[in-house]
């Protein structure tokens, strides 16, 4: 199923049958009506494909349910809020250091554990990625926005 906003309006688009031409352009079958468009710029992060159709360009956005909801609720979720660095969100202490340089981590694995107001925080990848380099050791005192440990993004 595909979503696409077309002057305000959300229309769903059910494509039976999607062919490869070669060369980033596609067949689209949409209701036995033939359909052809080059993909000229894929963004994972953005969930945005941009296309080419009949000689206009198009941003196309795909959404998950979870996208809708923050839409709704006028909360902003971007590739940019996905940090690929991870940074001290409290003043604290890292008592300890649980990925290592060269580690590679999945969404929600810890990374390292900050203690803060007498409490252990777990800080978790927010996505696939490598921990590129460590900037802090165990017992170093942190401010809060400080880089903890760089990330690189796997994919």
């Amino acid at each position: 199923m595909l979503q696409t906003i077309h002057n305000e309006k959300l229309s769903r688009l059910d494509f039976q049958n999607i062919v490869s031409l070669g060369n980033n352009c596609y067949e689209l079958v949409l209701s036995n009506k033939s359909i052809l468009i080059e993909v000229l710029k894929v963004d994972i992060d953005e969930k945005k494909i941009t296309i080419r159709h009949s000689h206009t360009t198009h941003d196309i956005v795909f959404k998950e349910e979870i996208d809708l909801v923050l839409d709704k609720m006028g909360i902003k979720r971007s590739a940019e809020k996905i940090s690929r660095d991870v940074k001290a969100p409290m003043p604290g202490k890292v008592i300890d250091l649980i990925a290592k340089e060269g580690d590679q981590l999945e969404k929600g694995d810890g990374i390292l554990i900050l203690e803060a107001m007498k409490m252990e925080n777990v800080i978790k990848a927010e996505a696939s990625c490598k921990v590129k380099k460590i900037l802090v050791a165990n017992l170093d005192n942190v401010e809060k926005n400080q880089i903890l440990i760089e990330l690189e993004p796997i994919g």
